[in-house]
């Protein structure tokens, strides 16, 4: 069955999250013509209706005109619909952020009202002197990126919690969730904590793991609201029930700090499944994708219904490595996103840095041999230099 997912969920409730996020948006007096904006945007992009089982287009379909934005070592650039035609290239990107506070932007996310939020690791974990920390950067920014491809964060939160933060999602209630690479937890920046104009530090709620948590990088959510982590050290992805989330609203003042135990563990099962898993996705049918940044670098699916019991369950759907143009398609892959037609975007964090892109047909069924993507970007000094976490947004 085809994998799908809708753009219209992640653009206004995070990645692979319930469309309840539309119901219990933070509320910014200051953006409310922005919030009503970005909807009549998005619906326009949409072009089918909210939930899954939407109607998808092959790669760079007609009426996608949705923009790859990826987090790439020193900046985050973006790559506009017409960029993202079948064939290979070595595209520039359309627009790139070079904010001065940028120290390694290892993730991008975007919440209800079309601001980008940026994950950036700083330097301090690796010897450096710039902390870690989360930049917004409103629509009105991006919108502005050719005249000021510098702007300052509209919005900076540090957090002494911090050591290499490096991917994230929002909830139904606008919470940013933010897993921690480097102090093995995941952190819970609540929406008025993310809609104050001061820097916040410290957050709202801080999880470990027992089992712990083991160099935690992709986070994601099903439609349940089920958690899902990755643990890249350990070779596992841990499933944490709706039911034991902490709740975290606007009203919360005082920090928590939450212990949780997974309720199902996903292992290798002994053929590289699951090898250094980095990003996670959940798609339009509950699938769970997983990119294995280690050998044998691949891009795995899990089908729903393997996702209830811990165990070591064999991929439904296995995506190699091929060759296009002499370079290797998937070296380390790390970022994962789908766009609202069902492509599959994927960041190689390996040289030649490319962007391997995935139509929904080529999704169908599990490949006897490497697929060759539809669409293949080559990295390039100027182009994608390190990338890392990607999201598909909108084209300012």
């Amino acid at each position: 069955m085809m994998p799908r997912t809708g753009l219209v969920r992640r653009l206004f409730s995070g990645a692979g999250e319930s469309v309840a996020r539309k119901f219990g948006m933070r509320i910014k007096l200051m953006r409310v013509s922005l919030a009503l904006g970005a909807m009549a945007v998005m619906v326009g992009l949409s072009g089918c209706y909210w939930g899954y089982g939407s109607y998808y287009y092959y790669w760079g379909g007609n009426g996608n005109n949705n923009a790859l934005w990826v987090a790439n070592g020193t900046n985050v650039v973006e790559f506009s619909p017409s960029q993202l035609t079948n064939g290979t290239s070595d595209p520039t990107p359309r627009r790139t952020i070079s904010s001065a506070a940028f120290a390694s932007p290892q993730g991008v996310v975007f919440d209800y009202y079309g601001d980008l939020w940026v994950i950036d690791g700083g330097t301090v974990a690796g010897g450096g002197t710039v902390a870690p920390a989360l930049y917004e950067f409103t629509a009105k920014q991006l919108s502005n990126l050719s005249n000021n491809a510098a702007p300052t964060p509209a919005v900076t939160i540090s957090s002494t919690s911090f050591v290499f933060p490096q991917q994230a999602t929002f909830d139904g209630r606008g919470n940013l969730w933010v897993s921690d690479n480097g102090s093995n937890a995941v952190y819970v920046f609540s929406a008025a904590q993310l809609g104050a104009t001061s820097t916040t530090t410290v957050p709202a709620v801080s999880i470990t793991s027992t089992p712990a948590f083991n160099g935690p990088l992709g986070i994601t959510f099903d439609y349940r609201g089920n958690l899902y982590v990755a643990n890249n050290a350990t070779t596992t992805i841990f499933q944490f029930s709706a039911a034991s989330l902490p709740v975290v609203s606007s009203s919360t003042t005082t920090p928590i700090a939450s212990a949780l135990t997974p309720a199902v563990t996903l292992s290798d099962n002994g053929s590289g499944s699951i090898q250094g898993p980095w990003a996670l996705a959940i798609d339009g049918y509950g699938n769970l994708w997983s990119s294995n940044a280690n050998a044998p670098n691949t891009v795995v699916e899990f089908a729903k219904s393997q996702l209830g019991v811990t165990g070591s369950p064999t991929p439904t759907i296995t995506l190699a490595s091929a060759t296009v143009s002499n370079n290797a398609t998937l070296v380390a892959p790390n970022g994962l996103a789908f766009d609202n037609y069902g492509d599959l975007a994927v960041m190689s964090s390996g040289a030649p840095f490319g962007m391997a892109g995935f139509g929904p047909g080529q999704l169908r069924t599990n490949p006897t041999s490497p697929l060759t993507p539809a669409v293949f970007l080559v990295g390039g000094s100027t182009t994608l230099n390190a990338p890392a976490g990607d999201m598909f947004g909108p084209t300012y």
